[in-house]
């Protein structure tokens, strides 16, 4: 009988165990199927994304009429038909590489990060990456298969000796950045056409070469080179850079740039700003800059070629165009900017010291900004400005007349003449006067001034608030012939009268007449004209006729 019950239970045992053996592969298969499942979810999923990402390329490319969607379109069909050429997931570790490179892909669906020259090598032909492309290492970084990143390119913390060159490389689905990078010299990728994103390169010391010789589209530039190795000059050593006259979507910042003979840019749709550069030239085939249009400091600076510009819907700022340290250098003639009609800001044009002659904005016939201001700008013989400006009121300001610009003039020329369709501006302040003498330091001699200054212009204009006029080296006076009404209602008009008596100011006959019979005068007699000569201020009867006394015949 015990026999018997043992075996009974021994058999029991046997069944039993074989049924848990059995649920747990049953289980464990299940576990498979189920990751397996995941894994073509995961990897259908990888896929749709790489496939979207290569046809929002190649909409973009499709708007610049690019001969690369074919490109585009065969890396298409590769991940569609090819399944061992598609790399699911990142590339980042040894042991990815080690991966990408037993399966030989050619496509990676992921994010890569390229450490070393192994790294590179690895990826010799891979023709696109998916997402983010980081590259932080290497010395010769040459990718010639690669034709598209989906994401970011991003190159930053290169802190040995390096190159980078991309020949191949048509797209960028994010942002191309070049950052912090104490090693790396140069950086091409001269078949590149399309950044979806934007173009940063910022603290990059030693970096000469940046070069892009077919870049159509960008959708904002921002490079700073700050070096502050040398404080003699700021400016890094970007040397070269290649942009191909691309057309930018937003703004474009540029500081710090080292010698760079020609910034070429196409169309700019935010602002342009250009400051504490040694480039040579800028160059733009922009109808429009869509904001401001600001160049600053930048000491070199000899040539801008802005032919087609029509409207700034910002303000203009051209300051400090010059080297003190090196004569002639920087602007020595303004460019006259023919083709621009419309500035929607203020106007600011001061300190560049070496030029010698302005004839410029003469076909502009609106200004939107609250001032003008054209002064300091070194010994010129002649400044022919703004003759078509007819309206500088602003539409939608609650002030109404009070809303024109006010205009400050301060010119060392032999002769002056601007403004002389303008009929209205809020307060005006005009210094015309001789070229000042100045130490020439080629010859060590010092260069006597000029003997003459003429001052013509405001032919037009009616109607001023407040008139500040400095003439005191003016030899020859013809300004303000229409002038009738000042709206100030304190001092709305000082003169510095001519240190020569035999200069009059006979255009200003009607308002020096109308000023005499009293009928700008108030009762408590707060409103008033000034009139000062060598300093002392002038009985205002006696002044109006010693001005006008050289008139008569």
């Amino acid at each position: 009988m015990r026999i018997r019950i043992f075996t009974c239970f021994l058999l029991a045992g046997i069944l039993l165990l074989n049924s848990c053996v059995q649920g747990d592969i049953d289980e464990l298969q299940n576990q498979i199927n189920d990751l397996n499942s995941k894994l073509e979810d995961l990897q259908r999923t990888q896929q749709e994304a790489l496939l979207a990402a290569i046809a929002s390329l190649q909409a973009d490319l499709a708007l610049l009429n690019s001969e690369l969607v074919g490109d585009l379109e065969l890396l298409q069909q590769e991940v569609e038909n090819n399944a061992n050429a598609v790399y699911y997931g990142n590339v980042i570790t040894d042991g990815d590489y080690a991966l990408l490179t037993a399966q030989g892909a050619t496509i990676i669906t992921g994010r890569v990060v390229i450490s070393s020259d192994a790294h590179v090598q690895a990826l010799a032909d891979v023709k696109l990456i998916g997402k983010n492309l980081e590259i932080m290492g290497g010395s010769t970084i040459t990718m010639t298969a690669l034709q598209s990143v989906g994401e970011n390119l991003l190159v930053s913390n290169i802190s040995e000796d390096a190159t980078i060159d991309l020949s191949t490389l048509s797209s960028v689905g994010g942002d191309f950045e070049v950052m912090n990078n104490s090693g790396l010299t140069s950086l091409m990728a001269n078949n590149l056409v399309l950044i979806s994103g934007g173009l940063n390169s910022e603290r990059n010391l030693g970096f000469t070469t940046l070069s892009f010789a077919k870049l159509d589209q960008v959708d904002d530039i921002y490079v700073n080179e700050y070096d502050d190795r040398d404080f003699d000059s700021l400016a890094g050593d970007l040397a070269t850079l290649e942009l191909s006259s691309a057309n930018v979507n937003n703004d474009v910042s540029i500081h710090y740039l080292g010698a760079v003979a020609n910034l070429a840019l196409g169309s700019i749709g935010g602002d342009f700003i250009c400051e504490y550069s040694d480039l040579a030239k800028i160059t733009s085939n922009a109808a429009t800059i869509g904001g401001d249009f600001i160049m600053e400091y930048n000491k070199f600076l000899s040539s801008i070629d802005v032919v087609s510009l029509s409207r700034i819907e910002g303000k203009l700022r051209m300051v400090s165009n010059y080297d003190w340290n090196t004569p002639g250098s920087g602007l020595t003639t303004m460019p006259s900017f023919a083709a621009l009609t419309f500035i929607g800001g203020d106007v600011y044009i001061s300190s560049n010291s070496n030029l010698t002659t302005v004839e410029a904005f003469n076909n502009v016939t609106e200004v939107r900004g609250t001032s003008i201001e054209f002064s300091g700008n070194g010994n010129l013989d002649n400044v022919n400005i703004f003759n078509a400006l007819v309206d500088t009121a602003n539409p939608a300001s609650q002030w109404g007349d009070y809303s024109h610009a006010s205009i400050n003039v301060n010119a060392n020329t032999f002769w002056f003449t601007g403004f002389n369709a303008l009929t209205e501006a809020l307060n005006l302040n005009v210094s015309i006067a001789k070229t000042a003498g100045v130490f020439n330091e080629v010859t060590g001699e010092f260069e006597p001034g000029g003997d003459t200054s003429k001052f013509e212009g405001f032919d037009n204009l009616t109607d001023v608030s407040v008139l500040e006029l400095t003439v005191s080296e003016v030899t020859e006076f013809n300004a303000f012939g229409a002038l009738n009404n000042f709206k100030n209602y304190q001092t709305y008009l000082t003169v510095y009268m001519p240190n020569d008596p035999n200069v009059g100011l006979c255009s200003m006959e009607p308002i020096f007449t109308k000023i005499k019979s009293g009928a700008f005068d108030n009762w408590n007699g707060t409103r008033k004209a000034v009139f000062t000569l060598n300093w002392s201020e002038q009985d205002r009867d006696t002044a109006i006729d010693q001005l006008l006394a050289p008139c008569t015949p």
